[in-house]
C-alpha cells in the first residue's frame, strides 16, 4: 500500500486477511480480518481524528448503543495517573520493583529484556483496563515501530497513536517514518534483538526501504482490527463469537 502512495494513488485502503503467528486467546485469533489506510498529507493529529469519526460513524450507522465521546490522553499522562512514573525517564529496575510491589507476576527476568518489555506489562496491568473510549497517542521513542520521532524539550516520543475501547486495543496508527536510513536501522535492530531472545528473525522489507529512498510522500496510516471491534460493539465475551471459524476449526 506505502508503494501505491508513493505512485501517486491517494487515499488507499484495503480489508484483508492477516495473520499473527502464535497469537491465540480469548482476544486473539491467529487470522484475523484488518481494515488499513493511508492518506498523503495527514499527520497523526489528523490521523487520529479520522479514527474517531469513523468509529462514531459506524456505532450511528449500525445504530448500536453510542459510543460516547471518544477521548485523547499521551501515554505519559495515562501511564503516570496509573501506575505513577513518567514512562519516558523510569528504568526497567523501577517497573520491576513496582511489579513486586503490587504482586504483579511477570516472566523470568531474562524473558523481560528491555525496558519495553516491563512498560507493556504494567500498560496491560494496570492502564488498559481503565481505558473505556480514549485515543492515546505520544507512545515511547522506543515503541515507535513505522511512526515518525518528535523530539520534544524534555524526551522524543513516537507520533504513533492506538484506540481503545472497553479496555480492548482496536486500532494502530503512525504518523509514518519516511527517512530511509533510519527505517533500515530499525529493521536492523528490531532483527538483532530477536535473534537475541531465540526468536524468529523478520527479513528486512528492501521494497519499502526503496520506495523510501526515492522519496515517499508525508501521509498518516492505520490498521483497525475489524473483528475486535465487533466483539466490543455486540459486547460479545470472546473473539470465537464474531468469527465463522476460530483456528482451531478453519
Amino acid at each position: 500500500m506505502k508503494r501505491l502512495l508513493a505512485a501517486g494513488l491517494d487515499p488507499v485502503f484495503q480489508i484483508a486477511p492477516v495473520f499473527r503467528l502464535g497469537d491465540r486467546g480469548q482476544f486473539h485469533n491467529v487470522e484475523f480480518t484488518m481494515l488499513e489506510w493511508y492518506r498523503i498529507g495527514d499527520n497523526y493529529q489528523t490521523g487520529m481524528f479520522l479514527l474517531a469519526e469513523l468509529i462514531r460513524f459506524l456505532y450511528e450507522t449500525l445504530e448500536i448503543v453510542s459510543v460516547g465521546e471518544i477521548g485523547y490522553c499521551t501515554y505519559r499522562d495515562i501511564f503516570e495517573s496509573e501506575v505513577g512514573l513518567n514512562p519516558h525517564t523510569t528504568t526497567a529496575k523501577e517497573l520491576q520493583i513496582l511489579c513486586d510491589a503490587r504482586n504483579i507476576p511477570y516472566p523470568e527476568s531474562n524473558e523481560m529484556d528491555s525496558l519495553d518489555d516491563w512498560l507493556d506489562l504494567l500498560f496491560a496491568e494496570l492502564v488498559q483496563p481503565t481505558l473505556e473510549s480514549v485515543i492515546v497517542y505520544d507512545f515511547p521513542q522506543s515503541q515507535a515501530q513505522l511512526a515518525k520521532i518528535r523530539q520534544d524539550k524534555e524526551y522524543a516520543v513516537s507520533e504513533r497513536f492506538e484506540l481503545f475501547l472497553k479496555g480492548h486495543e482496536i486500532a494502530n496508527g503512525y504518523h509514518e517514518i519516511r527517512d530511509a536510513t533510519e527505517l533500515r536501522q530499525r529493521f536492523q535492530a528490531n532483527r538483532e534483538r530477536r535473534l537475541a531472545s531465540g526468536r524468529v528473525w523478520l527479513p528486512i522489507d528492501s521494497r519499502l526501504l526503496t520506495v523510501m529512498e526515492l522519496g515517499f510522500p508525508p501521509c498518516s496510516g492505520t490498521a483497525l482490527g475489524i473483528d475486535r471491534l465487533l466483539m466490543v460493539m455486540l459486547d460479545a465475551e470472546t473473539i470465537e463469537d464474531v468469527l465463522t471459524f476460530p483456528i482451531e476449526t478453519a
